[in-house]
């Protein structure tokens, strides 16, 4: 799943980050000297997939599971308990929310976004980094797979020839042929 429209959303719906919403590379360049003017700052990065088990009959369906955090780094210079920065993150965690739960962007696929779980990742003279974790459904589905393209290939479905063997009084056919069966499915529409 693309996370690109996730920071477009909270770019555009929380205020408190001023437009620094980023994704995983700029958080991988991140350490203790982040300027306190800088913060505070969100990055959307991904966590994992879950799928389920494939269910197919004549078509290849699987529910994936998309999790990924939505980290606020709040600059903890005001007091060295970090409570204001706590708490300015707790206003920030309802902007995010209001930002994205409950959104789907059903053109791409993707079924709503829940929240998962809230983990302190670390509290310094520097910051306060909060992890929020949220997920969301998605399907891969025919036209994704590689068996989608083959039945696409294989073309229409128009008649089928079939012998019947009736079962024996073994209770199981004896290989004599007892009738031919022709099913021709454009004439029976």
């Amino acid at each position: 799943m693309k996370l690109k429209p996730i920071i477009q959303e909270l770019r555009a719906h929380c205020p408190g980050f001023d437009g620094r919403v980023f994704g995983v590379g700029t958080f991988s360049r991140l350490d203790e000297s982040v300027a306190a003017e800088l913060l505070p700052a969100a990055f959307v990065i991904p966590i994992s997939e879950d799928p389920e088990e494939p269910a197919v009959i004549n078509r290849y369906r699987q529910q994936v599971r998309f999790n990924f955090a939505v980290i606020l780094m709040v600059a903890n210079t005001e007091d060295e308990q970090g409570l204001t920065a706590w708490e300015k993150s707790v206003d920030l965690k309802k902007e995010v929310f209001q930002a994205i739960l409950g959104a789907d962007d059903i053109q791409a696929g993707r079924d709503w976004i829940q929240f998962e779980s809230l983990t302190v990742l670390d509290l310094n003279r520097a910051a306060l980094t909060v992890q929020l974790d949220f997920s969301c459904q998605y399907e891969i589905n025919d036209n994704e797979t590689r068996h989608g393209a083959d039945i696409d290939r294989l073309g229409r479905f128009l008649r089928m020839y079939t012998d019947i063997d009736v079962i024996a009084e073994k209770g199981h056919p004896d290989g004599r042929i007892e009738a031919k069966v022709l099913i021709d499915l454009e004439k029976t529409k």
